[in-house]
């Protein structure tokens, strides 16, 4: 049984950091700002969560495990939230694409 669940934490926290690592990737080669935020807000929220199923999984359902879940929940509350309230400031104050230069004049 324990090989088992270490074959699942082992899993689900590769492919949480797969994810959490493409969306560095992701901000890296992403020509404009709402294009990052998007693949940050993403694969945040997505390799969190993964992650933490998989401590989950490995410690068990008892108090650590709640609070293991409990990150998980507030980290999917709170993540794209935030992605959304960084997004619409940038929005209202116009922020520039990477195609639109300043001073180009089209």
């Amino acid at each position: 049984m324990t090989e088992i669940r270490c074959v699942f934490t082992v899993i689900f926290i590769i492919a949480g950091l797969f994810f959490m690592t493409s969306s560095v990737i992701g901000i890296l080669r992403f020509p404009d700002f709402y294009s990052r935020l998007h693949a940050i807000g993403l694969g945040q929220s997505l390799g969190i969560s993964l992650c933490c199923i998989g401590l989950f999984i490995y410690q068990g359902f008892d108090t650590t495990g709640i609070k293991i879940l409990l990150v998980m929940f507030v980290s999917m509350l709170a993540g794209p939230i935030g992605t959304h309230i960084v997004d619409r400031v940038a929005y209202k104050e116009n922020a520039k694409n990477a195609d639109e230069k300043e001073g180009s004049g089209c």
